[in-house]
């Protein structure tokens, strides 16, 4: 039966900070937290994971109810294993913060059993400063309010901050990979980086028979899609 010892990557710069028999929790220097799941029972998908559509769809609606918003949906090959990868949006969790926390996750299904990756990083310091650099290069491709929204009337900083953080998250110019190299130590930037140290490192020792017939199939082509939100 695979349990936590069957999933190795490089975390030649982490410390290891939670662990039990199923679920491990790392930390790096740049204050990135990586999670790792083994459960022993497959994902409860109400989709085939071919059907690329129907997953992209299932997020993008479970992350919004949870107030964020999927920036980025993809069906990739991991060796003879196909995973799902998702990058999603959230607001900070700490209170009254305007911060933004970004989670980069890979699922990767088996018949019995799924293995979960959770990227994690939470912006700090000033935030909104890849948003403003951003808007000034993007001039007019930046998403303009709506003409059907009331006028808000704001009746001092806490109500402002308040209608702040209660605003739907979208996806913005801003939140485009493009961008990366630009602001390197930004959340945003960091857990697309590791996620992708990670899947460069990811070994996975399990018996490929034991994949879901319709996961496991013959398909080269690597899938992706961005939803810009106006």
């Amino acid at each position: 039966m695979p349990n936590i010892d069957s999933v190795s990557f490089d975390l030649s710069d982490c410390e290891l900070i939670e662990h039990s028999d199923m679920h491990r929790m790392w930390v790096n220097k740049a204050g990135i937290y990586q999670n790792l799941r083994v459960s022993q029972q497959p994902p409860a998908w109400p989709f085939d994971l071919r059907d690329y559509s129907a997953a992209s769809d299932y997020y993008f609606r479970q992350c919004a109810e949870n107030k964020g918003v999927m920036l980025e949906m993809e069906v990739i090959q991991i060796g003879e294993l196909e995973a799902l990868r998702g990058l999603f949006k959230y607001r900070s969790p700490v209170q009254k913060s305007l911060a933004m926390m970004f989670v980069h996750i890979i699922w990767i299904p088996f018949k019995n059993w799924t293995i979960q990756i959770n990227i994690e990083a939470l912006e700090r310091g000033t935030t909104g400063m890849r948003e403003a650099a951003v808007m000034m290069i993007e001039g007019d491709k930046w998403p303009k309010p709506s003409l059907e929204d009331p006028p808000i009337e704001i009746n001092g900083t806490e109500e402002m901050f308040e209608k702040m953080r209660s605003h739907p998250l979208r996806v913005l110019p801003s939140d485009d990979a493009k961008y990366d190299k630009t602001f390197v130590n930004h959340p945003l930037s960091m857990v697309r980086n590791r996620m992708t140290q990670i899947l460069s490192s990811l070994t996975v020792f399990a018996d490929t028979s034991d994949l879901s017939p319709f996961i496991k199939n013959n398909r080269s082509e690597v899938l992706c899609v961005e939803k810009y939100v106006a």
